[in-house]
């Protein structure tokens, strides 16, 4: 029952959130309001709250509350979950270093205002010798939050070095996938012809009070990426629209 309870409280805290005009940013009730409204224990309650979490409808911040992330909640959106800590497998050969001026892609994704110094450091990444992304990485162009060329150099993800260097701890990151065409420096890097259809991946990592710390964008060889991905049930999700058979019983 009480698996049924929290499924049911997830399911209506989705319709409000997908029906009710619930933007971006928007906190929800407390726990504790939740509890009263709905009539069920706290554990019903974060139950119900970690479904949404989990398909990064939700995000928690500690000691402030839970709030909508706006994610589209479509057949077409995935929601995957990954590993920041990964170790570092490979080589990489800073290519440039510059400060730049804050566009508006860069405001959205680091929280900063129009035209603010951004830090820009673009790498060539190798494994066994052969290219297998550039990755440009930007961050706030101030002494206590700027990336450095050293953090891409340490055997763990740039992402996490930065984090130990500025003692700013690295908590959790969005990442979105798409495909674009390879030109300029970055198909001659791969060893691409201009025009050959890669994939890019745009990362943007937080700290544990869900402060954008860093932005990245990562354009992979085509030829040695592979996107797999391992699809469960969730739990109670083999009941949906389920009918059993005379062998079930």
């Amino acid at each position: 029952m009480a698996g049924a309870l929290y499924q049911q409280v997830s399911r209506d805290l989705l319709d409000r959130i997908s029906g009710d005009g619930m933007d971006k940013g928007t906190m929800l009730p407390s726990e504790a309001e939740l509890c009263e409204e709905y009539g069920v224990s706290r554990i019903t309650i974060r139950a119900a709250i970690a479904q949404l979490v989990e398909r990064g409808l939700l995000v928690r911040r500690p000691g402030v509350g839970t709030f909508v992330t706006g994610r589209s909640n479509t057949a077409r959106d995935f929601n995957l979950v990954g590993f920041l800590e990964e170790g570092r497998l490979f080589t990489s050969d800073p290519v440039s270093n510059a400060v730049i001026t804050a566009d508006a892609r860069l405001t959205e994704a680091l929280g900063l205002s129009e035209g603010a110094p951004v830090r820009h450091i673009r790498t060539a990444v190798h494994r066994d010798g052969e290219p297998l992304t550039v990755a440009d990485g930007y961050s706030p162009d101030t002494a206590e939050a700027r990336l450095s060329e050293d953090d891409y150099r340490r055997p763990v993800a740039s992402a996490i070095a930065m984090g130990i260097r500025t003692r700013r701890r690295v908590h959790r990151a969005e990442q979105t996938l798409d495909p674009i065409a390879a030109t300029g420096e970055v198909a001659r890097l791969l060893g691409l012809a201009e025009g050959t259809p890669i994939i890019r991946a745009r990362r943007l990592y937080f700290t544990a009070k869900d402060q954008p710390i860093y932005y990245l964008e990562v354009c992979y060889h085509p030829s040695r990426y592979a996107f797999n991905v391992d699809l469960v049930l969730r739990e109670g999700g083999a009941d949906i629209g389920f009918i059993p058979g005379p062998e079930e019983g």
